[in-house]
């Protein structure tokens, strides 16, 4: 008796159901096949990725992405995931390159300016990274975690009044963030002690 192949969409809403239900493992391995059986298929590889990276295989989303990427040099999901992997695995320098590559088709994505800046951060690069997340506040004004992230920076660059401001406003917006109402009264504390 021969087992019937199902047809590779049939295959790959399946990979579909099987990550959102959180089986992962089964996932990865059905997406590995389709990847191996048809080796131009962005959307496939695209998804192993994202298998990949949920199951901490950061070196295999790199590989899924730079085929993907052979495939289609502009696709924006694996720039933004090869940047993403990158950054995972501690390579800032290349992280921030590659979140410059993501920028290129969508200057104006709070998130990717965000994420970009941390690696600039990362990086060593801090006056670039500054002026990456005072653009998503500037494009995304109620963007909480790029409001924290610009807070880090500017209270790591030495200038703590303009660091509590912005906290206070990631306050605002998503209270409970890590370290918030820790950070902000250790900037008031200091800020009465210079008074």
């Amino acid at each position: 008796m021969t087992q019937d192949v199902l047809p590779d969409d049939v295959r790959k809403g399946r990979a579909k159901d099987l990550l959102s239900q959180g089986r992962l493992e089964e996932a990865r391995a059905l997406l590995a096949e389709l990847c191996q059986g048809d080796q131009r298929d962005v959307e496939a590889w695209i998804m192993y990725s994202a298998a990949c990276a949920h199951l901490g295989n950061f070196e295999d989303v790199i590989t899924a992405c730079r085929r993907a990427l052979a495939i289609q040099p502009d696709y924006l999901p694996a720039l933004t995931n090869l940047a993403s992997a990158s950054a995972a695995l501690g390579r800032h320098a290349e992280a921030a390159a590659q979140f410059g590559d993501v920028l290129r088709f969508a200057p104006d994505n709070p998130a990717v300016l965000n994420n970009y800046a941390h690696a600039l951060i990362l990086a060593g690069r801090a006056g670039e990274a500054r002026a990456a997340l005072e653009n998503a506040v500037r494009l995304q004004p109620y963007y909480a975690e790029a409001h924290y992230n610009l807070a880090i920076l500017l209270d790591q660059i030495g200038l703590p009044a303009e660091a509590l401001r912005e906290y206070e406003q990631a306050a605002t917006l998503k209270p409970g963030l890590p370290r918030l109402e820790e950070r902000m009264a250790q900037l008031r504390q200091s800020a009465g002690r210079m008074a």
